[in-house]
């Protein structure tokens, strides 16, 4: 796997602002096949919030956000974070539970920033498939961001 790619962005020449500002984002790209589905994973840490983009279709599709967990910093025990939809299917509790799965994994590793996560799966997706591609894509996402715990190395 490459390492995360650094991106600076500044305003255009001539936007009307005096001031240059700098934003540092960290983004990670991974492709992997669950059941015989392709799917692409896109992990990008902005320092305030985190993106999640997992697509099986070149798209968005439904982008779900999650709110800080709080002055603890990590959701108790196996409370699921609470996701609002922000623009997509707003009928489909599959997908949502598979969105505040993927929330839950990256939050329990001590992400204690606001998650966006977006998930385009093919139409009429196995059940059991997006499980695999939310484990899939939460492994990777936590290994993007420095979050794995090293083999061999207790677990805490």
């Amino acid at each position: 796997q490459p390492p995360p790619q650094s991106i600076t962005a500044a305003p255009r020449a001539g936007a009307g602002s005096a001031r240059v500002t700098e934003m540092s984002v960290n983004t990670a790209h991974g492709a992997f096949t669950v059941d015989g589905v392709h799917t692409e994973v896109l992990v990008s840490d902005y320092g305030n919030r985190l993106m999640v983009v997992v697509t099986q279709i070149g798209k968005l599709g439904t982008i779900y956000h999650a709110a800080d967990p709080g002055p603890g910093g990590v959701f108790e025990g196996d409370i699921p974070p609470e996701v609002r939809t922000l623009i997509g299917r707003y009928d489909d509790a599959t997908l949502e539970a598979a969105a505040r799965r993927l929330v839950q994994i990256v939050q329990s590793r001590g992400v204690s920033k606001p998650v966006l996560v977006s998930l385009g799966t093919v139409p009429n997706l196995d059940l059991g498939t997006l499980r695999g591609v939310v484990r899939a894509a939460g492994d990777f996402a936590i290994e993007a961001l420095g979050l794995a715990v090293p083999r061999g190395a207790p677990a805490e």
